[in-house]
């Protein structure tokens, strides 16, 4: 019990070791939880898409040791994408930054030998707008 008109007193009570436990586990866990959706049935699938002249163009562009061998060929609509949008720097950006986290959760991503190509172009525009390297801008805890 707090004395009377103290401020820095509060009141407890004597609670069961389990009791405690229950109550820190139900306020740890997230009020929304997300859950793997099966989209193959919600989703109509579209006709594949082959590269576009600007997308070689671009990728003809880029340094040697950027230029993507794998992406351009198992994901040509990616690549399309980050060619069409490689000149609107927030909206390249955004995208780029998307491909590379899973904000749905349950999605499998890409094969690592794209995954690292992304990464790579990711770094590489990210030098062309900015000073230093996308990793120097990460918070570290």
């Amino acid at each position: 019990m707090s004395a009377p008109g103290n401020p820095d007193a509060f009141e407890f009570k004597k609670v069961d070791l389990n009791d405690a436990r229950k109550v820190l586990d139900d306020s740890l866990t997230p009020a929304v939880t997300k859950t793997a959706t099966n989209w193959d049935g919600k989703r109509t699938p579209s006709a594949a898409e082959s590269l576009r002249t600007a997308t070689i163009q671009w990728i003809l562009k880029l340094p040697p040791h950027i230029q993507p061998r794998h992406l351009h060929v198992k994901y040509p609509r990616v690549a399309n994408r980050i060619a069409a949008l490689w000149s609107a720097e927030t909206g390249c950006e955004s995208y780029l930054d998307d491909l590379l986290t899973d904000k749905r959760g349950g999605r499998k991503g890409f094969p690592l030998n794209v995954a690292t190509e992304v990464a790579s172009i990711r770094d590489y525009y990210f030098r062309l707008h900015h000073k230093g390297t996308a990793w120097e801008h990460v918070e570290w805890s």
